[in-house]
């Protein structure tokens, strides 16, 4: 069975053109294309294997609503060729570049910029929590710059809706996760305490990682499995941030990253509001 490819693209959008590959991996396809209804557009194709699940409930998730900082779904549906019936997305295209390509040419972002990211996916995650959704996958891959400065998040293939069946084993060792990244419930499998307290602890890795130009739980890891049990065993440090004068921005980024769920803020929400006044605290230090 072929992979994707860019005569598909001209299927399903007829009047597209520069059309051109961005990935192609595994059983998913995804393309840039000019169309003249929707302009620059993102197309992702999957390839039918019959385990296309969780496309379809990436599918489900964001295209329903309109989630703040995460791109718009334009259209989505099915294209048949041959005896192929393919999957595909169409997705606003935002021009940046991913968060691990800045942090691989800078190490860090300014205090100013981290600020602007962590508010961005609180913002996102707070929305997600109002839907019962679970990201699972925050990390600097799936986090957009934009050209404007903004942030976005993108990459739902492994979200949970938790109004939803689960789609991975309950006796399975481990769930959905990136090693480093993933909350201790999450890669453990610990369905009933996974929610959005699980997408905190990622954003505190991920605030972590910008300000102080390492992450906490891979640098220095022999292994996948290290990665792992240095995410459930190792005390990370309180960061010293100059512009933080008073520590509360450090000690919020701790908290996020607390091993046990009962012990981060206990919701999106909350963490929201409380990240939002220690920002303002330090921006106004900072004028």
């Amino acid at each position: 069975m072929a992979m994707p490819s860019c005569e598909i693209v001209k299927i399903i959008l007829p009047n597209a053109s520069e059309i051109s590959e961005i990935k192609v991996g595994g059983q998913k396809a995804v393309f840039l294309a000019t169309d003249m209804s929707y302009g620059v557009v993102v197309v992702k194709i999957m390839l039918p294997n019959g385990s296309d699940d969780r496309f379809k409930r990436e599918l489900e998730i964001v295209s329903s609503y309109a989630f703040p900082n995460v791109p718009k779904i334009y259209s989505h549906g099915h294209c048949t060729v041959g005896e192929v019936q393919y999957l595909y997305i169409i997705e606003q295209y935002i021009s940046g570049v991913d968060l691990r390509e800045v942090l691989n040419k800078q190490k860090t972002l300014t205090t100013e910029e981290a600020i602007c990211l962590l508010g961005s996916l609180l913002e996102t995650i707070e929305a997600l929590e109002s839907r019962e959704v679970v990201h699972r996958d925050i990390k600097p891959e799936n986090i957009l710059c934009s050209d404007d400065g903004k942030y976005w998040l993108l990459d739902f293939g492994i979200a949970r809706d938790l109004r939803q069946p689960s789609l991975t084993a309950t006796n399975a060792h481990f769930g959905p996760h990136t090693a480093g990244y993933a909350a201790p419930e999450q890669f453990r499998n610990i369905k009933k305490k996974i929610d959005a307290r699980a997408d905190l602890f990622s954003i505190g890795v991920v605030g972590h990682e910008v300000l102080i130009g390492s992450h906490p739980f891979a640098a220095g890891a022999r292994d996948y499995l290290d990665i792992l049990r240095r995410t459930e065993a190792f005390q990370v440090n309180i960061l010293n941030i100059k512009e933080d004068t008073t520590g509360e921005l450090s000690q919020f980024i701790s908290l996020l990253m607390e091993k046990y769920p009962s012990r981060r803020p206990p919701s999106a929400k909350m963490a929201k509001l409380w990240f939002k006044q220690i920002a303002e605290k330090i921006i106004r230090g900072m004028k």
